[in-house]
């Protein structure tokens, strides 16, 4: 899992950026999430080549307490990826943009009472969206960790991860991974205290 940057949204609250996330864009459409999440990552791609402004990447907490990545798209990202998708899809995911959009003007300030209490909630939104994905960073799979830190990403085995986690408080957790599906996340602590163990002396 990547850190991702929240930008602070700073002007008229009428101009404030109205986005869809990729889970309601699977729900609407049929589709699964990780596969949303691949053409996400695909147009992407795209974006960074022409030199447009990528999607926002966002996490979210499932049921099961774990930590998983989504999107949040605006309206022109989400109508150039519904451009790969089936014209009945392309129509429900256009009926929910123009819900959205009643929805937003119906709660626009009427006082400026009112935009300052509009204002201070979306402030503290991105504040605790903020503290969340500061949190997220702090958790690696393997793969990751051994490529920021110029290690084997084989020479960390997951059962001692885990034991490791279990013994000092951490859970470990699970994000996907476009190219090996859902992989095991673990605190940056667990893997350092890994790296000063004794096993990983072993292993070197």
């Amino acid at each position: 899992m990547e850190t991702k940057e929240l930008t602070l949204f700073e002007g008229n609250l009428e101009e404030a950026p109205v986005t869809m996330s990729s889970r309601e864009i699977a729900s609407l459409t049929g589709k699964r999430h990780d596969h949303v999440l691949r053409d996400c990552d695909e147009l992407n791609e795209s974006y960074e080549s022409m030199g447009l402004p990528k999607i926002g990447e966002s996490t979210y907490k499932a049921e099961n307490g774990h930590t998983y990545r989504e999107y949040r798209l605006t309206r022109m990202q989400c109508f150039d990826l519904m451009t790969g998708y089936s014209r009945k899809l392309r129509i429900k995911v256009n009926r929910r943009w123009k819900e959205s959009e009643k929805k937003e003007r119906a709660g626009l300030p009427t006082s400026y009472a009112d935009a300052l209490r509009q204002l201070a909630a979306v402030v503290e939104q991105n504040e605790q969206q903020q503290k969340r994905l500061s949190e997220a960073a702090q958790w690696y799979s393997n793969k990751r960790w051994a490529k920021e830190h110029g290690t084997d990403w084989r020479a960390y085995r997951w059962g001692v991860l885990k034991a490791l986690s279990h013994e000092h408080g951490y859970k470990a957790g699970k994000t996907f991974d476009k190219n090996y599906g859902k992989v095991n996340l673990y605190h940056r602590r667990v893997f350092e205290i890994y790296e000063n163990s004794r096993k990983w002396k072993q292993l070197h």
